[in-house]
């Protein structure tokens, strides 16, 4: 069977086994950030550009309406901007996040096949390996499940591994790695970009070993290009974190946060193994996260040591394959230190998102050894070593968790029964028949683990709402920009499920036309801390009172008049008075029950656009306004004009075509003062350097369209001379 086959049936195979998952649970992928942030805010993106609108500002949003500042959306990515529109289709956002990672989790195996063949392994461990490591602990039940950004990282750093490594090879050309190194730093988590650099630094020193040093020169040109993509996916958001809760993110420290110890290392093996790690709900893990796969361990044993030994002493096989795999154990060792460093290195936090990338390495190399048979010798040894491997995956996950002891001795015996069953299969139908087996365990070992954690820890844990119509139905009659007064450890799951109170970005996915509460990857720190706001959109018992207080001696309107509220939600737990007692003046409420009270103004807003307050010396006659850009029309003796919008940098602004200071007003409002006269004020949104990004990858692109030329001409008349050379031998 053709190669490009074989990789398309793996693909297709991890996006059927990645079904199962949902099966047990339809909720499966439907959890943490990625029902608070990412696929409300895909839904809307994809809505906006199904309308024709591509934004990389959404003033709706307030703290989470900064697309380009977030980075994570990837908004320049094309692959990203397909899936936010196919997402967008979705009335079940469940449906969605599991649509969108079944798609990477089958990149990711197919991009690991396609790697372990290009190390070298054999078709049948090269399987194994990619039917493998999208179903580690950590991928599927953190990443899958509630981290979409870092799965489609890991996915999109291990194709561009694979791409890059060919490239030092002289196997590709070097557009098609700059293109899967663009989409893979463009994607949107840094992580990826991470990756990429740590990719390069190992396939780059494999080159210097080998003395391949234009091979490398190629390399270092196509992967700078393709670093350019970092300019247009991250420079707006380190140029506008001085305005965030981001700002303080310096410096290398420990807070213990997610950070393994290596000892959990053997665990991986053990599927109830819970690792001691500090986590959200405490100091021991309730996922898998350092699971890797039931069989890697007892595997260990029936590997050829003796003949992998012998090949590494021969100084040809060194320098034949050796030196290749250089670039796997600098990889390797990186992430390892990585994976085990400090909690917090500047911006990057929390080192367990590392594991799997060494976990790739780790199946990378097994796949190796795995290529050069299986020992049939000292069986019995074998199996003892096996089973004693077992126990001590069973007396780790016993030791972090003993009240699972039940469930720890059913995993055991479920591995040892699939040890069996695997050798049983060797023995009497081959090589192939024990890659089968292993595939199957692993399919059934992740249906068991699903289950066992979902019926334990997600039975009774909060279940927000994932269809669009009852989002809708508890929003329909919200008008304008919707402020609600929460916070979740006040909300009964009965409110949550039902929509009547929302946090983070759901509210997004509703009809709603913008929303205060939203959830932020950087915030907007004096906007947050002065309606006291958490990154989800949770408030302060206080708000509610200040709401009705002037601003300021310079804006002498209430608060909720300056943020431009039409529509208020306040929940009973956090403002019990709210429940009882009328409405302020201006205000009628249009729903009371017992969790929550709708008020909504009586008129609309005086002023017209997101215009949020003029001085006495500005008369505001119209306002033409869009998501980037607001035309003001105003008259009389000058003064300043208050917007709606949190002015984040990158916000620029012109009266009568000529530049004016656009700064940040009170609580983080975009200001802009205008001279005495009538004029017309432009306020726009342009991410910070926008224009030297793209013409620098522009200028990048052009590059390596040159060296692929050049490249392909070398290559070219190598392969001729080397012809020559042969028939004249």
């Amino acid at each position: 069977m053709p190669e490009w086959m074989v990789a398309l049936a793996v693909a297709v195979a991890a996006a059927a086994i990645a079904t199962i998952p949902r099966i047990v649970y339809d909720r499966f992928y439907y959890g943490g950030d990625m029902l608070e942030s990412f696929v409300p805010s895909w839904h809307r993106i994809g809505a906006e550009l199904l309308a024709g609108r591509w934004l990389t500002v959404n003033p709706d949003a307030w703290i989470g309406g900064n697309y380009a500042g977030e980075a994570a959306y990837g908004l320049y990515n094309p692959v990203n901007l397909a899936n936010y529109i196919l997402a967008a289709t979705f009335e079940n956002l469940s449906v969605a996040a599991f649509v969108i990672m079944a798609e990477f989790l089958a990149l990711f195996a197919l991009a690991t096949y396609l790697l372990c063949r290009e190390y070298g392994a054999r078709r049948g461990p090269a399987i194994l390996a990619g039917l493998t490591i999208p179903f580690s602990g950590f991928t599927l039940f953190y990443e899958a499940a509630g981290w979409p950004s870092g799965m489609m990282a890991v996915a999109w750093v291990t194709l561009f591994w694979w791409s890059a490594f060919r490239l030092s090879r002289g196997r590709t050309n070097p557009l098609v790695t700059f293109v899967i190194g663009a989409l893979t730093v463009s994607m949107g988590n840094p992580y990826a970009a991470l990756g990429a650099v740590v990719v390069l630094l190992g396939i780059g020193i494999g080159l210097l070993a080998q003395r391949q040093f234009f091979r490398l020169l190629v390399l270092v040109i196509t992967g700078a290009c393709a670093g350019t993509a970092a300019l247009v996916t991250y420079l707006p958001l380190f140029l506008s974190v001085d305005v965030t809760t981001r700002a303080g993110s310096t410096g290398i420290f420990n807070d213990t946060f997610l950070q393994p110890q290596s000892g959990g290392l053997a665990g991986m093996s053990s599927p109830s193994y819970l690792p001691v790690i500090m986590t959200f709900g405490g100091p021991v893990e309730v996922i898998p996260s350092l699971y890797l796969a039931w069989f890697v361990l007892p595997l260990l044993p029936w590997l050829p040591w003796g003949r992998i030994l012998t090949l590494f002493a021969s100084a040809e096989f060194r320098r034949a394959h050796g030196r290749p795999l250089i670039s796997l154990l600098v990889i390797a060792v990186v992430y390892f230190l990585f994976t085990f460093g400090p909690s917090n290195v500047g911006m990057f936090r929390w080192p367990i998102r590392l594991v799997e990338y060494l976990y790739l390495c780790v199946v990378i190399g097994l796949a190796l050894a795995m290529s050069l048979g299986i020992a049939r010798d000292r069986v019995r040894h074998r199996a003892t070593a096996s089973a004693v491997l077992i126990a001590l995956g069973f007396y780790l996950a016993f030791s972090s968790s003993p009240a699972l002891t039940l469930r720890h001795t059913l995993f055991a015996l479920l591995v040892a029964a699939l040890c069996v069953l695997a050798y049983t299969g060797w023995r009497t139908r081959g090589p192939n028949a024990l890659v089968a087996a292993l595939v199957l365990g692993t399919v059934v070992v992740a249906a068991a683990q699903v289950w066992s954690l979902t019926h334990d820890v997600e039975r009774d844990s909060r279940v927000d709402p994932a269809s669009t119509s009852v989002l809708s139905e508890q929003t329909d009659r919200y008008q304008g920009t919707v402020l609600q007064l929460a916070d979740l450890d006040d909300t009964s799951h009965e409110d949550v499920t039902a929509g009547r109170i929302l946090f983070g970005n759901e509210i997004m996915a509703s009809s709603v036309e913008g929303s205060i509460n939203a959830y932020t990857g950087i915030g907007f720190t004096e906007f947050q801390e002065a309606l006291c706001m958490d990154y989800r959109g949770a408030v302060c018992p206080g708000v509610y009172a200040a709401l009705w207080q002037p601003v300021n001696a310079d804006i002498p309107i209430p608060l909720i008049d300056y943020l431009r509220v039409s529509t208020l939600v306040v929940e009973h737990g956090l403002v019990p008075e709210v429940a009882t007692a009328p409405p302020p003046p201006g205000w009628h409420v249009t729903e009371r029950s017992d969790s929550r009270t709708v008020l909504q103004r009586d008129r609309p807003l005086p002023l017209p656009g997101r215009v949020a307050f003029a001085s006495d010396g500005v008369r505001v006659l119209s306002s033409d306004t869009s998501a980037v850009t607001e035309t003001v029309r105003v008259a009389g003796s000058g003064g300043t004009v208050w917007f709606a919008r949190l002015a984040w940098p990158g916000y620029s602004a012109t009266v009568d075509g000529e530049p004016v200071d656009a700064t940040a007003g009170w609580h983080g409002l975009l200001e802009v003062s205008v001279p005495p006269g009538d004029h017309e004020l432009v306020v726009t949104f342009r991410p910070p350097r926008q224009n030297l990004s793209v013409a620098a990858f522009g200028a990048a692109t052009v590059v390596v369209l040159i060296l692929s030329v050049v490249d392909a001409v070398l290559r070219r008349r190598r392969r001729r001379l080397s012809a020559e050379t042969t028939r004249t031998t």
